[in-house]
């Protein structure tokens, strides 16, 4: 039987750098995230009970959960009565509520889950300890809804009564339960102390956002794949003998942002000069004679849905001298702009069958003057808005 050569350790082990040295190149760079995590604590107190949830914001009005996160902390009891307490439970609830004027309520609860923190297996029999400690309770990442199986939404709360009469809530919430039993009696008396929790779920994009570095057609031309195309044909109105225009969009390919990042955009109008003529800006009329803007749609229930405008684009035009071409020739007319979300937006999309939040970035165009052989031109391209940016280091 042949034995194996001995092993001779090297004699001197290279040191680790976390940077490349001079004779080495980085390759690629794992993202991370600069988030600290929060060391406070949140406490609630009713009656004789105390909860108090480890790893929070200590200034929070309300305690924060990520996906699949683990709720940790302790519920304290009074010495005076613990030989009384017959059993301690956690209970955790999740709902979503829709109501629609004229058109009744929908819930769905999305989670519901139970625990039973004391008495345990290993304590059995003894008297409930001052403190109960709980560490092992983890919120699930998805809830099933017939045959389709969705994220967990994050909390939400909206209220689009006045204009498209619709109320919906996303809300979690804890409950934590001590059983309390009288000697010579046989009655129990429960006290409950109930927590509303933050769900929020982080996601980021899956690459960064290629802002142009100098000329938009430079760029495109050397990062063609940094940019995502989109085009739709502008057909005049049916009496008119102008030929039809093409309108481009052009955004980063990685079509999720996150809820502080600024979007750049170019937008194209490409055809002929005598009909692109009727888009040049107008002296005499007001306003803006192109719009872009983040549309936000909330889809609540089987039939209702509510839109809104999210955010507006500022944007500055480039247009030809089309009046220096002959009407048959083709051109065009650009504009480039960024489009900064809504600091008052909270949460990005997300689906969860009964509520859905979409996000467009939609591009408006107004032909100039009223008796325009063309009317006014929207499209719209779907996005999504997710809680983080792409990490810079």
């Amino acid at each position: 039987m042949s034995i194996l050569p001995a092993y001779t350790p090297p004699a001197v082990v290279p040191s680790y750098s976390a940077e490349p040295g001079n004779d080495e190149r980085l390759i690629e760079r794992a993202p991370h995230s600069t988030a600290q995590r929060a060391t406070g604590n949140y406490i609630k107190k009713t009656g004789r009970d105390t909860v108090v949830l480890t790893g929070q914001d200590a200034n929070a009005e309300m305690p924060t959960y990520g996906r699949q996160a683990r709720i940790t902390g302790f519920l304290g009891m009074d010495d005076r009565d613990r030989e009384m307490v017959s059993k301690v439970m956690l209970t955790v609830k999740g709902k979503i509520e829709v109501m629609i004027s004229e058109g009744g309520s929908f819930n769905k609860t999305i989670v519901d889950e139970h625990y039973t923190l004391w008495p345990s297996q290993n304590h059995s029999g003894s008297t409930c300890p001052s403190n109960v400690l709980f560490n092992s309770t983890v919120l699930p990442a998805n809830f099933e809804d017939g045959k389709a199986t969705y994220p967990l939404p994050p909390s939400y709360q909206a209220s689009f009564i006045a204009s498209g009469g619709v109320d919906v809530k996303v809300v979690y919430t804890l409950s934590f339960v001590v059983v309390r039993t009288r000697k010579l009696n046989f009655m129990s008396a429960k006290n409950t102390t109930s927590v509303r929790f933050n769900y929020a779920p982080r996601t980021r994009p899956s690459r960064p956002i290629q802002h142009p570095v100098s000329d938009f057609f430079s760029d495109i031309k050397t990062m063609p794949e940094e940019w995502r195309q989109t085009t739709t044909l502008v057909a005049p109105r049916p009496k008119s003998t102008l030929p039809p225009v093409h309108l481009h969009l052009f955004i980063p390919a990685a079509e999720i942002f996150g809820l502080d990042d600024t979007i750049p955009f170019h937008v194209q109008l490409t055809g002929a000069v005598a009909s692109l003529r009727t888009f040049l800006p107008d002296p005499s009329q007001k306003g803006p004679e192109i719009q872009v803007s983040l549309l936000r749609q909330l889809i609540a229930g089987p039939t209702r849905s509510v839109r809104f405008t999210a955010a507006h684009a500022t944007l500055g035009s480039a247009p030809p001298g089309a009046s220096a071409r002959t009407s048959d020739e083709s051109a065009s007319l650009d504009w480039a702009g960024v489009l900064p979300c809504n600091p008052d937006i909270q949460v990005g999309s997300f689906d969860a069958g009964l509520l859905k939040i979409q996000d467009f970035i939609v591009v408006d165009i107004f032909p100039a003057g009223a008796k325009s052989e063309f009317a006014r031109v929207r499209h719209s391209h779907a996005v999504r808005i997710v809680t983080d940016s792409w990490p810079d280091t």
